[in-house]
């Protein structure tokens, strides 16, 4: 199970029903097969004769990273009638987040993707792949971390400033999703001079990608409502 707040605090304005996460927790529908395939490292071989082993080029969550609340981003209260979000929270940039860095991880309820455990899953706006290989994915809605609170950046920016990853977790040994922001020159306009990354005080954004907005497209039109989303 993972540690919960009592052990770590609480971040600002984290909701008081949820439980907090400083490590993933596992629903108990994972097989023995999908636990072995997210703590193994994925790795390629190299070599015209012998096959040799070789790390990947993984990114990596580093063994020194402070479990508990982050240092790298608060959850903000949007109060902005414009937002799309106006009246939830999202996740800011608590100091400089340089270009391709590790924001922070993405914890949830680890679960397998396959019948029937997926079913309860299917209408959760949380809810990312972990290994799809390993059908195992990890959701957010109901247990989770600051990563939980990231929104699209359909109706905020022009583009967005970070995305999710899967990634190495040092500290447990196993694959984990993650936020990093993107690389410089990936979310800067093509005719901006400014430095790539994140200010302090900038609204961390993803792409939730045209999977998940054509879901709740599919969702909005089945209930007739008009409020579709453009992908």
């Amino acid at each position: 199970m993972g540690r919960k707040a009592r052990d770590a605090g609480l971040p600002r304005h984290w909701p008081p029903h949820l439980p907090y996460l400083t490590q993933p927790e596992y629903a108990p529908g994972l097989t023995a097969a999908q636990r072995a395939a997210i703590g193994t490292r994925p790795s390629h071989g190299a070599g015209s004769t012998t096959a040799v082993t070789v790390i990947s080029d993984m990114p990596e969550i580093p063994t020194h990273l402070p479990r508990g609340p982050s240092a790298n981003a608060a959850i903000v209260p949007i109060s902005d009638p414009a937002h799309p979000a106006c009246n939830q929270s999202g996740l800011f940039a608590a100091r400089a987040l340089p270009p391709g860095s590790l924001i922070l991880p993405y914890y949830g309820l680890v679960h397998s993707a396959l019948p029937p455990h997926s079913l309860r899953h299917e209408a959760s706006d949380y809810d990312l792949w972990l290994d799809r290989d390993a059908s195992v994915a990890v959701d957010a809605a109901l247990v989770g971390n600051e990563a939980r609170f990231i929104n699209d950046y359909r109706g905020v920016k022009n583009r967005p400033n970070a995305e999710f990853r899967e990634c190495w977790d040092s500290r447990r040994r196993e694959k984990c999703m993650a936020v990093f922001v993107l690389p410089a020159g990936k979310n800067a306009h093509p005719r901006s001079k400014t430095a790539a990354g994140i200010a302090k005080g900038d609204e961390i954004l993803v792409s939730y990608g045209k999977g998940f907005w054509g879901k709740r497209n599919e969702q909005h039109q089945e209930a007739g409502d008009d409020a579709t989303v453009d992908i």
